[in-house]
């Protein structure tokens, strides 16, 4: 990870790191003064099952970030690859092969829009609005501008085993433990975590020193791509047909959750359980909301300015790397 400036107080370097932690005890304050329902069993199992998908795109858009990038198509692939799940499911095929062609799918994608940010040298923000624009339309296609739907009930029965519980808690909540966990080893075990972070420290001193810069940063795009993909399927499965229009605004929720949880938008700071967490309040106080009958508007409004300071606070005596 990126060293701080000197010059950053301790109180300040705290709260960066744990700021997603500071916010969940402030919400359940909040929660246990205006509404008590809050913690009872079935909300807290419905606020898991609700996190599941953007905690997911969440992890996926961390590895993007620590490298100093974005990824604003993360909606758009997300529609394209609910549509694919959807249309085999419908099809008749195994569920094991639909998740292992998504998932596959969603790599390469992920890893070709690294590889034109790598490459071509553009600005992360213009290649991946490009893709987000195109994506959409290639779903749009892909589904004959329709919806499908997985009507055939042997069909439906097909996903199933990610609609269940074991031992009371959500498969999609599992598969987002699962995923958190193996992030976190990937992170912060291996040598490819280091250079996950040293590459969005400082991209320059990072190449000199012998790391592959592009070779990262397509690697981090690609685990993305991965993570839209395992949330697609959830989502599929859940409503039971693929939509060209699902996922509108889920970049913006993935990157929220990441930016709460600790991670700079500047690359190099960030860690995988701060995510988890930054994901898990975001969800929060979206469900809190809902149960203290807030306009979604409203809801929308709120989330806006917790995002504007978790980023300023994020970029607080810290300074943007060198470029490549």
């Amino acid at each position: 990870m990126a060293q701080p400036r000197s010059g950053q107080s301790a109180w300040l370097l705290w709260i960066q790191r744990y700021q997603s932690l500071v916010g969940l005890v402030l919400l359940l304050g909040v929660a246990y003064w205006q509404q008590p329902l809050f913690f009872a069993p079935g909300n807290l199992a419905n606020v898991l099952n609700q996190l599941a998908i953007p905690g997911t795109l969440a992890l996926g858009m961390t590895f993007v970030i620590l490298t100093g990038g974005i990824d604003l198509s993360v909606g758009s692939l997300f529609a394209l690859l609910n549509c694919v799940t959807a249309s085999w499911c419908a099809s008749g095929t195994p569920l094991w092969m639909t998740v292992a062609y998504v998932v596959f799918l969603g790599t390469a994608i992920g890893a070709l829009t690294g590889g034109i940010v790598s490459w071509s040298g553009l600005q992360p923000f213009v290649v991946t609005l490009g893709a987000m624009v195109s994506l959409r339309g290639v779903a749009f296609v892909y589904s004959n501008r329709t919806f499908i739907y997985i009507r055939e009930p042997e069909h439906k029965k097909l996903l199933e085993p990610l609609q269940g519980d074991v031992a009371g808690l959500p498969v999609s909540a599992i598969v987002l433990l699962l995923c958190t966990g193996l992030a976190w080893v990937v992170l912060a075990r291996t040598r490819f975590g280091r250079q996950v972070y040293a590459v969005g420290g400082n991209a320059l001193a990072s190449r000199l020193s012998g790391v592959p810069v592009n070779q990262t940063r397509i690697g981090a795009y690609a685990i993305n791509g991965m993570c839209v993909a395992l949330s697609a399927v959830l989502f599929s499965s859940k409503i039971q047909m693929g939509q060209f229009s699902a996922g509108i605004g889920y970049e913006l929720d993935a990157i929220a959750g990441a930016v709460v949880g600790g991670c700079s938008l500047i690359g190099g700071y960030g860690s995988v359980l701060g995510t988890f967490g930054g994901a898990l309040f975001i969800v929060s106080v979206g469900v809190l909301m809902t149960l203290m009958s807030i306009d979604k508007l409203v809801g929308d409004g709120f989330k806006g300015i917790i995002i504007l300071i978790a980023v300023y606070m994020q970029n607080l005596g810290r300074r943007k790397s060198d470029a490549v």
